[in-house]
Parts: C-alpha cells; structure tokens; sequence
C-alpha cells in the first residue's frame, strides 16, 4: 500500500463523481492532489441517469472517449406520466438548440470506476480504502486524520481541503451547515430488474418518470439489460411500512402505479431492495477557511430530473478551478470561494425552484414549461416555453457560469462548419445563421 503525500497542496475527500472530476482538473492544472476514497472502486452507488449539459465537463477533463467506449446507453431526453394529461410526454434533449442531443444512462459503479481511474492517469494521487475520521479547520491550513485499509493511522496537511464526500457530508455534519428540506422529506425504496419492457421507439432509453398517489417512480434502462426501478414516497406516511417490510412495500407500490406494474409484468427482480431516506437537502454555505463542499457533500435534491450527477461535476469543475487559483494565490480565497458559493448555489436553486411546482400534478405540461422559462435566466426574450424547459432540465441553464466550456461548444460548432458538416449538430437550422455570420468576419 502506497504511502499518502503529507502536505498536498489540494487534498480531496471521495473518489465519486465530484471528487474525480475535481482531482482531475487540479492534476490538469499542475496542482499536487490527493484523493482519499473510503471504499474500493468500483463500488455500488445509485443515481443513474446523467444529463446532456455534463458532457461538456467530460470532453474537459478527457473522460468522454472512455465513457462512450464502455457501451453505456446513449439518453435521448426524458419521458413523463406527469400532471393533468393522462397520456405520457416526452421531451428531448435535441430540442434544445446548441446543446449536446443525448446524455447517458449508467451503471454507477463502473462510472465511478472509470472518472476516478481517469484523475488517476491525469496525475492525481488516488488513496482507496483510506477513511477520512476526522478534520480540523481551525488552523491556518486544515488536518486530515484518516485509517487505512491495513488499520494504520495518517495525518495529511494539505493547503486546501475538498469535501466531496458525498451523503456523509463529513465537514457539513461537523460544522451544523446541513439543513433537511421540510417539503422534500421523502424516502426512496429501489431495485433492479431483468426483463422489464422498454418504452417504443425512440423513447427507449430515455428516462421515464411516472406519478402516482402516493409520490413517483423512475425507471431508467441500464446497458447490462437490467432497469433501475425505484419509488420516492413521503418518508412521513411509509417510514414504519418501509422498515418492517422493504420488500412487500416495494411490490405494493409498483403495484400502485399502473405505467410502472405494466411493464414489469413479465419481470424479475435481480437485486436487493435498497432504501435512501431523508436525501433532500443543502447546506447554510458551500465553503469554511480553507475548504469548500462539493456535489452531495454541499446538498442534494429530489431526483425526478436526475441532476445529482450533473450538480456534483458542475461543483468539481467550479470547485477545482477556485482551489487552483487559490493555493497559486491568483485571488484572495474569501473572492474565489464566494464565488463559487454563487454558481453553485444558483444551479441548486434554480432546480429547487422549479421542483416546487412541478410536484403539483395537477397542471398542463404546458404550465411546467412557462414556469421553466420563468425561472431561467440568461435567454434570449423570444425562446419558446418549451425549449426553455428543455434546457433548464438538461443542466443548459448552468452553462453561463462555465465561460470556457461555452467557448469550447462554440469552438466545437466552428469546427462543424469549416469542414463542412453543421447538418450533424443539433439545432442547426436555428444557429446556422448566426455562427456563419461570426465566422464570415473572421479574418
């Protein structure tokens, strides 16, 4: 087992999602990181479904190569059985002009796997099987006191300090920043099954989320043919229900909501019945002297829209950029971390926000569409209601907050058509007119 580099200038906590694409843009930036991850890779871990606008941050830390080679099912858009129209709608990703026209579905621990390998070849110092027990942040640079695998007790001194240390929130639960979200205090009860029918067509792989009376179901289809199927219910009504009989409860549930029992009819469950409660959550800030929080370490929300991921890579990638210029001295740490707080929280809450309503079941999918354009800021005045949506929901609406990866789309877009193929990007015929335009007064 190889020894922990004592004094790091950056040193992360988790090696998932947040904490690998944060270790991988510091590596990237020449900053010396360590990663302590508790488990050993790859582990089980859920939340599946991963929107378009993250794939940006892939191509930025080098991991979309490896993603696509690894078979993991392309996801056009979302489908719902949501609201006061009885027929289930769709949306997809390519509606939205300019962004990218898929996300993916993925198994998670082969994911996580592949992100924290990924930091590793940028240069990273990965640690598995190291548990962080303990931080001091009440000195000028912050302790890490942490157990390895074989027993023996470390001690690290980095400059800086990343919590990403997901729903274990080490620096948030130490410090009382956490707080529980009242109107979200719900439970979610999952499995997995083999032989689950696929929505038609050209929805198959796309997410599809189905309200009952008693809360929604997702149901997401893996590329190991197996569907992730879970209920997110009030943990106030079936916490004791739950308890004594996860997996009656879970059969009677599906049982209750016709879209999902349907379509397992004919299907068998090939995993534990898992249940995660009181998930929905944030924290009173994002930041301390010499440490920030990072994806589920900073807060988490309901996963109808499946944008865990998603906040957890815009957190890294934000994140990592502001522990650079901080430990390089390029900006006073209370401006950069500040900042961050502002970018980060305002995806959060921009999400939370339409959350909120979308939980009334009793509209027009058209009414979840003007609240979206509502709620979005940094749109051009004439976008339609529905386009607006699509982009809120597909992580579009954070990109302002990401200048350089902006610049890279729009590098991307200039490349297309200097070679001559537009026609292959989604959304051309609205924006063609206006790149070439920029492009014709180039010199």
């Amino acid at each position: 087992m190889a020894d922990v580099t004592q004094s790091p200038d950056v040193l992360v906590i988790g090696g998932g999602p947040a904490g690998a694409v944060a270790a991988t843009v510091l590596a990237d930036a020449g900053v010396r990181v360590v990663v302590l991850e508790k488990e050993r890779f790859p582990r089980y871990h859920i939340g599946e479904s991963l929107l378009s606008a993250t794939l940006p941050i892939f191509d930025a830390i080098g991991a979309t190569d490896a993603i696509e080679r690894h078979g993991f099912l392309r996801k056009p858009g979302g489908t719902f059985q949501w609201g006061r129209q009885v027929e289930p709608w769709s949306f997809f990703f390519r509606e939205d002009p300019g962004g990218r026209p898929y996300g993916y579905q993925v198994v998670r621990a082969e994911f996580d796997d592949l992100l924290l390998k990924n930091a590793r070849e940028h240069g990273a110092e990965v640690h598995e099987e190291h548990a962080v027990t303990r931080v001091d942040t009440s000195g000028p640079t912050p302790i890490v006191h942490a157990r390895r695998a074989d027993g023996r007790s470390i001690r690290v001194t980095p400059r800086f300090l990343i919590d990403a240390s997901g729903q274990q929130a080490i620096l948030g639960s130490a410090h009382g920043l956490r707080r529980f979200n009242e109107f979200f205090k719900n439970l979610a009860i999952f499995g997995y099954f083999r032989g689950a029918e696929r929505l038609p067509g050209e929805l198959a792989n796309n997410l599809f989320g189905a309200a009952f009376a008693d809360g929604w179901f997702w149901y997401i289809p893996l590329h190991d043919d197996t569907m992730s199927v879970g209920a997110v219910i009030d943990v106030r009504r079936w916490h004791e229900v739950v308890t004594g009989d996860p997996e009656g409860t879970f059969h009677e549930l599906i049982s209750r909501c016709k879209p999902i029992a349907s379509r397992l009819a004919s299907a068998t469950r090939v995993s534990p019945v898992r249940i995660i409660r009181d998930y929905s959550y944030d924290s009173t800030r994002f930041y301390g002297p010499g440490y920030l929080l990072a994806g589920d370490a900073a807060c988490f929300i309901d996963p109808v829209f499946s944008t865990g991921v998603h906040l957890a890579c815009l957190a890294a990638y934000l994140g990592g950029r502001a522990a650079a210029k901080i430990v390089r001295g390029e900006a006073p740490e209370a401006e950069v971390l500040a900042a961050y707080d502002t970018s980060y929280r305002g995806a959060f809450d921009r999400y939370l926000r339409f959350l909120y309503f979308f939980y009334d079941h009793n509209v027009e999918a058209d009414s979840y569409f003007w609240q979206a354009r509502r709620i979005l800021g940094h749109v051009p005045e004439d976008m339609e209601a529905r386009t607006a949506f699509v982009r809120l929901i597909s992580g579009r609406g954070d990109w302002h907050s990401l200048p350089e990866l902006v610049t890279a789309e729009q590098e991307r877009w200039d490349d297309a058509i200097r070679r001559g193929r537009p026609a292959a990007l989604p959304g051309v015929d609205l924006l063609r007119s206006q790149t070439t335009r920029r492009l014709l007064r180039e010199p």
